[in-house]
């Protein structure tokens, strides 16, 4: 059994990386490319969508501080956007790497027979 583990947002990046292969898939196959280069492109493209809506959410604007008014003592109050408890905008860095190995899984000649 396989469980994906967010917090706020984080959930996007995965949705980022699928819908990027799907749509890239699908334009390759309008245009008649090597098969399969384009899903990985797609994924490629998605690291700029992930790394910027991660950066934009995790960037700390809406942070709240509060002050106990016994101690003057100041806590802020943090929302983060993670997926398997890692911040959002780093899996643009995965998402990336995982399109240049689907790209040049697609470009490996294959033996013939």
């Amino acid at each position: 059994m396989f469980f994906v583990i967010w917090r706020g947002w984080g959930i996007l990046a995965a949705v980022f990386v699928v819908v990027g292969f799907f749509v890239g898939a699908f334009v390759a196959g309008a245009v008649r490319a090597v098969p399969g280069l384009g899903g990985g492109v797609g994924v490629i493209l998605s690291a700029v969508p992930i790394w910027l809506v991660g950066r934009r959410l995790n960037s700390g604007a809406g942070d709240r501080v509060l002050v106990d008014p016994s101690t003057g003592q100041h806590v802020v109050l943090q929302r983060r956007h993670t997926l398997f408890w890692i911040p959002m905008q780093w899996w643009a860095i995965g998402a990336l790497l995982l399109g240049l190995i689907l790209s040049a899984g697609s470009l490996a000649p294959t033996p013939s027979q």
